[in-house]
C-alpha cells in the first residue's frame, strides 16, 4: 500500500523506519524468504552480486545470499570509508568472518579481496514508483552507484518489505534511481530488465 509523503525527507525517514521496525520474529523471516525467491528468478547466474549484511531490521538478504552462493555466483559485501566516499566491495562467502565496521555493519576483513559488482542488493528505508531510495541520509550508496554506472554496466535493486513504498520521495541533485525494487511480495522494474 502507497504512503502519503510526509513534508520533508527527515519525516519520511522516520515514518518509513517506524513501519519498518514492525518486521520482526517469524514474519521478517518469511518476508526474507520470499524475497530471496525473487532475487534468485530475478538475477541471472554468473553475476558478482554485492548484498549487505543486515542492520536493525532491513529486510534480511543472507537467504538469498545462501541460494546465490549455492547456485555458484560471485558474493561481496560493503565496506564503508570516510564520509564523502564511495563503498568497496570484498568477496564474501556465507559461513566466513566478518569484522564490524561503521554504523553496525559488518563487512569482510582486509584480506578479502576487492571485486566490482555487476549487480548490487541495496538496503532501504523507503522507496516510490520512480525509482527513488530514501536511505539514512549518508549518501553512501547514491555516489557508489553513479559511480560503477559511470564505468560500466551495473544493476541496482532496492530490497524492502512491500510496506516501505511511499507515494514519492523528494529527489535531490544527488540522489540516484535504482533500477528496480525487490520486496517479499514482487519484483518492480524501473524502466529496464534486469542483467
Amino acid at each position: 500500500m502507497t504512503r502519503a509523503v510526509p513534508p520533508d525527507k527527515a519525516e519520511l525517514r522516520r515514518a518509513a523506519l517506524a513501519r519498518r521496525d514492525g518486521w520482526t520474529g517469524p514474519a521478517a523471516v518469511r518476508a526474507a524468504t520470499a524475497a530471496a525467491d525473487h532475487i534468485v528468478a530475478t538475477i541471472p547466474p554468473g553475476n558478482t552480486i554485492a548484498g549487505y549484511f543486515p542492520i536493525g531490521t532491513e529486510l534480511d538478504p543472507r537467504p538469498a545470499l545462501q541460494a546465490l552462493a549455492a547456485r555458484g555466483d560471485t558474493l561481496a559485501l560493503p565496506v564503508a570509508g570516510a564520509a564523502g566516499t564511495t563503498l568497496r566491495f570484498r568477496r564474501w562467502r556465507p559461513g566466513e568472518p566478518l569484522v564490524p565496521g561503521p554504523f553496525g555493519t559488518s563487512h569482510p576483513p582486509e584480506t578479502a579481496a576487492i571485486v566490482r559488482p555487476d549487480v548490487l542488493l541495496v538496503p532501504l528505508v523507503a522507496f516510490d514508483r520512480a525509482g527513488q531510495r530514501l536511505g539514512y541520509g549518508a549518501g553512501y550508496y547514491d555516489r557508489t552507484i553513479a559511480a560503477l554506472k559511470a564505468n560500466g554496466p551495473l544493476i541496482a535493486w532496492g530490497l524492502a518489505y512491500e510496506d516501505q513504498e511511499v507515494g514519492a520521495i523528494p529527489a535531490g541533485p544527488h540522489d540516484v534511481r535504482l533500477d528496480g525494487v525487490i520486496t517479499e511480495r514482487r519484483v518492480v522494474h524501473f524502466g529496464r530488465e534486469p542483467g
